[in-house]
């Protein structure tokens, strides 16, 4: 949606069609679990970046498109987390944060559900849990 949609809605599909591009919403109405995934190593592995496409369906050039295809932002944010796990069937060791589970969780600076959701994208992360241990972003071990 926000790399491909405004050139597919310019060129041969028009905006009703590129639009209907990644129907999240559509696939979550009808009782769908709805998982977001990066690519890696063909794009960067940024799940807060794509819980913010899911939200706001926003395109690079600022257009909203298909807004009744955003996701809500407790849907986003499940779609990058338990939502994920259980597509893959791990929602038993990640997914989410409770006892027994494995520790290894990003650590957001802000509460993602106190921000506007067309700043999602901007939360600075802090760093991250990794087996249980707090690793800060700046800590050289995280860099390597």
């Amino acid at each position: 949606v926000y790399v491909l949609s405004d050139n597919y809605a310019q060129n041969g599909l028009g905006y009703d069609r590129a639009s209907q591009m990644v129907r999240l919403g559509t696939l979550e109405r009808q009782g769908t679990v709805v998982a977001l995934h990066s690519d890696l190593t063909m794009a960067p592995a940024d799940p807060l970046f794509l819980a913010w496409i899911a939200a706001n369906r926003l395109t690079m050039e600022g257009t909203i498109m298909g807004p009744s295809e955003r996701l809500s932002l407790d849907k986003a944010l499940r779609a990058i987390t338990i939502e994920a796990a259980h597509v893959i069937g791990l929602e038993d060791e990640i997914g989410s944060i409770s006892a027994g589970k494995k520790a290894d969780f990003a650590v957001l600076e802000q509460d993602p559900y106190e921000v506007d959701v067309t700043s999602l994208k901007d939360i600075p992360i802090w760093g991250v849990v990794f087996e249980g241990i707090p690793y800060a972003a700046n800590d050289r071990l995280i860099a390597q």
